[in-house]
């Protein structure tokens, strides 16, 4: 297995090279005309791309879910990718709920500041 220094290395890397594919996939989306649409799609792929999932019970170690999730649809099959999609769907869906929540409670107080005297 790797050392500490390697998997934390490992990682950097990763998290570098997400954030230039969220670039990239902002600039992608910069397009699309309504403005919910594409922050939900942003929002999806950031939670797709940054969700961890646990390697091994034993080993304190994680990994980008979609990654393990691939890795296990294609070596042991369907009934080993479900629990690790469930991660990364799940995560979307919490990011989606949180942002929705947060559009709700701004759209109320901007409604509360504009009939304030």
């Amino acid at each position: 297995m790797f050392s500490a220094q390697e998997y934390i290395i490992g990682w950097v890397v990763y998290l570098i090279a997400a954030l230039g594919l969220l670039f990239v996939f902002w600039r992608m989306t910069r397009s699309i005309p309504w403005f919910y649409p594409k922050q939900y799609l942003r929002l999806i792929g950031a939670a797709f791309l940054l969700s961890p999932a646990v390697v091994d019970d034993a080993a304190a170690y994680l990994a980008p879910a979609w990654v393990m999730a691939t890795l296990q649809l294609v070596f042991t099959g369907v009934d080993n990718f479900w629990p690790l999609a469930r991660v990364v769907l799940m995560a979307a869906l919490i990011a989606a709920m949180i942002y929705s929540l947060l559009l709700i409670a701004l759209h109320l107080y901007r409604r509360q500041r504009r009939s304030a005297p």
